[in-house]
Order: structure tokens, then sequence, then C-alpha cells
């Protein structure tokens, strides 16, 4: 039998626990950082696969509204998993108000992003408007829009697109505008539907080299340069059928709501 120690000033508390359980993968199949915790219904520590010092080493798999450092400072914000990550959100939209970008989130002056409907907190308020937006410098490596149910839900697994699929560059840009780091932008033939490779273009107040107030798109529905209905984000001029307000195809409302997402490793 093997020989058992008491483990000390651990979250597991005063337990006895068999030396051999502590490795349940190989040497191999563990990353420079990777956290050991301890399940209590296996009764052995498993690798978490979660890196130190990142948003999931913080928050384990708990979601919903969290104190996360964010932009500098500690800040409430709806913490969600998605593709073995944790991720923050940054921007919301549950109304159906096709001018709401320059209403309320779009610099006139400057043509970027900014923050809008923020609580004394700092984080985003789900309890007043219909939208609120949050812009501070911070070093983002991923991502994703997704179509909640509600406000302060988790990313909805089946309706989010990261932009993983993309180059580099093109990544890049879309950390940038969400950060506040760069203005309006676009790409042609980029983004692509489900995470996928694809023809569709992001206008995100820019066309043809040209600030645009009617447009901020995520996704456009035609592939190539052609105007489409927008499959995520806003068109307010042109033929009926292609303006409106979408996330993921269908309306933005109260149970379909336009939301995006940010990781940091």
């Amino acid at each position: 039998m093997a020989e058992k120690y008491e483990i000390k000033w651990s979250k597991v508390g005063n337990q006895f626990v068999e030396l051999n359980s502590l490795n349940d993968v190989a040497i191999s199949d563990l990353s420079d950082g990777d956290q050991m915790i301890y399940n209590a219904a296996m009764n052995k520590f498993v690798n978490s696969s979660y890196q130190a010092g990142t948003l999931q080493s913080t928050y384990g798999t708990t979601e919903g509204i969290h104190m996360v450092t964010w932009g500098g400072i500690q800040r409430p914000m709806n913490v969600s998993f998605y593709k073995q990550k944790a991720w923050v959100e940054i921007l919301y939209v549950s109304g159906s108000n096709i001018q709401e970008p320059w209403d309320n989130w779009i610099n006139p002056t400057t043509n970027g992003l900014q923050s809008y409907n923020i609580t004394d907190a700092g984080g985003l308020n789900y309890e007043n408007e219909n939208s609120s937006v949050l812009v501070v410098p911070e070093i983002i490596t991923n991502l994703l829009i997704t179509a909640k149910t509600g406000k302060s839900d988790p990313v909805r697994a089946e309706r989010a697109v990261d932009c993983s699929h993309m180059s580099s560059v093109n990544r890049n840009e879309f950390f940038d505008y969400f950060t506040g780091v760069i203005p309006g932008f676009e790409q042609v033939n980029t983004f692509g539907i489900s995470g996928n490779v694809g023809n569709y273009d992001t206008h995100l107040g820019y066309r043809n080299g040209e600030v645009q107030t009617d447009e901020w798109l995520v996704q456009d529905g035609s592939e190539g340069q052609s105007i489409g209905q927008p499959i995520w984000g806003y068109r307010t001029t042109g033929n009926a059928s292609k303006r409106g307000a979408f996330a993921g195809g269908l309306p933005i409302s109260p149970t379909n709501v336009f939301s995006v997402f940010a990781t940091n490793y």
C-alpha cells in the first residue's frame, strides 16, 4: 500500500492523498505554467490546463460577473468560457435601434470606438439602456462575436464566431479597434461564417477608403464586395432588405443580443 502524507497549506485542507494519484497525465502532456487542481470527485490532482496569470487560472470554470483586472484596474466583468478559454464581455447590444453605434459608441470626430454606459465600478451596465461598451487599453489575443439570449448571459457557443481563422494582420486590426488603438477600418474577403475562411467583408464605419456613417459591419452577408444584409452588425441606408441591426443573421433584440468577448491568452 502506498505511503500517505498529510498535505498542509493547501486548498485541499488537511487530507491524506496517495502520492501516486497526483499525476493523472503524462509529463509530456503538461505545458510550462500549467496548474494542477484537486478534484474531489476523482480523489486526485488533475491537470487544469490553465496557464498561470490568465483569466481562466483566476476564475476556473465559474461563469458570471467577477472582479477582473482589465485595462489596468479591477472592474466587474462578465466571464464566460469558450473553446477551453476564459473570455470577458466588452460590448453588448439588446435594442433594435439601427442608429445605435453612431448615437452612442462611435466617436464622431475620430470614427473610433468609445466606452458607453459604463457603471461607476468600471464595468458594462446590464441594468440600464440597450447597450454598453468598454474600450480600454489591453493586450488581447482573440476576439469573438456571439448572439446571446439575454444581456448578461455567457457566450452562446452554437452562435459564436472568433477571429482565430484570420491572418495575424487581420486579427490585430480587430484587437486594436476594440481596444481603442485605431479608428474604423475595413477588410475585404477575410471574414468567414462560423469561424471558417470566407469571402465576406468587414466595414466598421469605413468603406472604399472613406469614413461611413451608415455601416458598422463585423460581417456582411454577401461574398466579395457586393452589399448584402448584415450577418453581424448594422446598415442604415440602401435597399430595405439590406438594412437593419443583426446578430448572427437575425434582428438584434432582448432575446438575440449582439455581444463581443475578448481573451488575453
